[in-house]
Formats: structure tokens, sequence, C-alpha cells
């Protein structure tokens, strides 16, 4: 695929092209309307600084006008074209038009340097073939110095800024492909960093949700194994939970692949599927816990809701798998800027800054922090343990667009 400097480059020389046929023409049309020298000189002339367009095509071109690279095909082409200038002009005065002609050209294959003083060698030889030619007066004399000189300024000004532009759009290509180069690099940096996240997501989805249905399940399975043959009414209430559980594990297995809203939040409000997930932990466990709420209840963001509801999820878990706690207490607090979720429990506690192994804590801390939240943790050996994740009653987004 062409790059944006290569286009912009190819269409440089295109227009340059463009100008050089039209001056031309131009040139060619005003030397044969002063045919003062006579008709077989102008047209001699005429026909000169016409050849060059075609000599320019087919031997400067390769040269890949714009770059200025002072190789010898380029000043081949300078070195002919002055000396068919002197020629032309000499057959008649009026071809120092053909300046508008080569003076661009020769800034456009030649450096500055260069350029400049071929400027000065062609301007220069057509004075002194003027003054060979003609006896000047010095008012004659100092007005073809004044104007000789005036050319080659402007010539070199006017080639010198021409080019200097020629330029600024070449590197201003170069720039756009390079921009457009770093973009794709971001786009694919961000497409990796989005699945990362994606897959973090998920990792926490299926601990938070199948793996601790999962743990119930065998928990409860072990439990009915052994009260089949001495309490068969507890089996069957431990198998009926079983089956509950599994049924939600579906449901939320279901609920991961469409990425929509937890099963337990789809029909009620945060407060009540708190109430419902502690119910289950006393009904599976038969560890006493209660769950209250402080302050009036009220939606939240969905985010946050979820993160609510995980936190819950995974505490209670850790609970059941390694506090050894008879009393828990949750207590959800509707705060005016904040939602306050607390979960105590008079287990055997532990050391927080010890190493661990388990992903449930730091997944925690990771769901919480997401969403714009705290999330603290206290707990010693033998004291039990407390956590508690203040989340943002509104999302980030919606605190930024309120605001003044």
């Amino acid at each position: 695929m062409q790059t944006t400097a290569a286009r912009i480059g190819d269409r440089g020389f295109r227009d340059w092209i463009v100008y050089s046929a039209v001056a031309t023409v131009v040139s060619v049309l005003l030397i044969l309307a002063n045919p003062y020298p006579g008709f077989a000189r102008t047209a001699l002339s005429a026909a000169i600084v016409l050849a060059l367009f075609p000599l320019y095509w087919l031997l400067a071109r390769p040269v890949l006008a714009g770059v200025r690279g002072n190789t010898v095909r380029a000043w081949c082409y300078v070195v002919i074209a002055i000396v068919a200038y002197l020629v032309a002009l000499g057959l008649n005065e009026t071809a120092n038009v053909a300046l508008f002609v080569i003076s661009p050209q020769i800034f456009l294959l030649l450096g500055t340097l260069p350029a400049a003083l071929s400027i000065v060698v062609v301007n220069v030889a057509g004075m002194v073939l003027r003054l060979v030619r003609d006896t000047l007066g010095p008012s004659d004399l100092l007005q073809l110095l004044a104007l000789t000189i005036l050319i080659i300024v402007m010539s070199i000004w006017f080639s010198n800024r021409i080019i200097s532009i020629t330029r600024e759009s070449s590197e201003r290509g170069l720039l756009i492909d390079r921009l457009r180069e770093q973009q794709r690099e971001i786009a694919e940096l961000s497409e990796r960093q989005g699945a990362a996240t994606e897959r973090e997501r998920i990792a926490r989805e299926m601990h938070d949700t199948l793996a601790q249905g999962f743990t119930s399940i065998v928990t409860l399975g072990h439990a009915a194994q052994a009260e089949l043959e001495t309490d068969p009414t507890a089996a069957r209430r431990h198998v009926r939970l079983m089956t509950e559980t599994a049924q939600e594990n579906l449901q939320e297995s279901r609920r991961i692949i469409a990425a929509l809203t937890p099963v337990r939040l789809e029909s009620s409000s945060l407060d009540q599927a708190l109430q419902r997930v502690t119910a289950r932990f006393v009904e599976e466990t038969g560890v006493h816990a209660a769950f209250d709420t402080d302050g009036e209840p009220r939606t939240a963001p969905p985010a946050v809701e979820v993160v609510a509801l995980r936190v819950l999820q995974e505490a209670l878990a850790n609970v059941r798998k390694h506090a050894r706690a008879t009393e828990v207490s949750v207590r959800l607090a509707f705060r005016p800027a904040e939602l306050v979720l607390t979960v105590a429990d008079d287990g055997g506690g532990f050391d927080p800054d010890a190493p661990r192994d388990g992903y449930g804590l730091d997944g925690m801390a990771a769901r919480v922090s997401e969403v714009g939240g705290r999330f603290e943790l206290h707990s010693r050996p033998g004291t039990g343990t407390t956590l508690t994740a203040a989340l943002p009653a509104a999302s980030p987004a919606s605190t930024e667009a309120g605001r003044p």
C-alpha cells in the first residue's frame, strides 16, 4: 500500500509537471507574439524552449523531483537547460520568460546552494549576452544590472519558498504515516489489554460464582452421604440444596457467557439479593448469620451492585472454608455518596500480611478498586475477621458528568 508521504510526493511532482507544461506553453506563445528579430529566429527560439519540457520529463523525471539529490541526471538537465535557454535568448530576447520554467526546475533538482549558484549563472550569462549583442548606455546598463539582480533575488526567494512548502508537505506525509502506524500499534495494544482484562474478569466471575457453587455442592454431597442411613430427612434436604445450587451454577455459567446481570440481581434489589445469599449460607452451613441494612435502600449502578454481591459471596465462602466461625454479621449501609458492605465473623482470624495462595481476597480488592471503591480488611489470629467494601453510590462517569 502506498504511504501518505509517497502519495503527497507523487501529487507534488504531478503539480510541477502541470506547472511546467503551462509555463512552457505561455512562454512559447509570448515568444511567438514578439517576432521582431524575424520569424525564423523567433520560431527556432520558441522551439528550443518547447523542447525543454519533454527533456525535463524524460531526463529529470527519474530523479524524483522534489528530493533535490544533486544527481548526475539532475546536473545534466540543468546544464542542457541553461545552454538551451541562452541560445533561445540569443535568438529572441523575449525568451527570458523561460526563466519562469527553468528556475523552479533547477531548485527541484539541486540542493539549495547549487541551485542558487545556477540561478546566478543563468541570469548573469543572459546579461552578458545582451551586453555583447547590444550597445547600452550608462542608464540602460544600470537598469539591466538592477533588473538582473532583482530577478536573481526573486527567483531564489520564490523558488526556495516553493520548495520549502513542498518539503513540508512531504514531511507532513511522513508524520501522518507515523501517526497512523502508532494508532495501529495502540489499537493492537488496546485489543490485547482488553482481552487480558476480559480474561481476568471471567476468571473472577468463575471463581466467585461457579467455584463457590461447586464447593457448596461437594460439601452438601459429603453431608448427604453421611446422613443417608442415619438421617434421611436431612439427607433429602441437602440433596435439595445441591440441586438448587447446581441450577444456580448453570444459570451463572449462562450469564457469564452472555455477560448479563447476575441471576440474583435480575428480579430483586441489592439488599434483597444480599439477604438471600446470607440466608443460603445459614441453610448450607448451620452457622448463624445476621443480615441488616442501615439507611434508606436505593438502587446503585449495576456494576456496583455486582461487586457488592460478589464480595459478599466470596467473604461467606472464606468463612465457610477457613474461619470456623459461629457468628457472622452482614451489614449494608446506604450512605449519601456510597454503599458500605461490612462482613464480620468471630472465627479464628489470620495475619493479613502473611503470604497466601488464594485468589479470593485479592480478587475482592481488585473488583472494588475497578469501580472506584475502597477495600479494607482487619484480622488477627484468634480475633475474627472484618472486611469492608465502600462502593460509590454513582458510577464514576455519572459523577463526572454531574460536575459543573
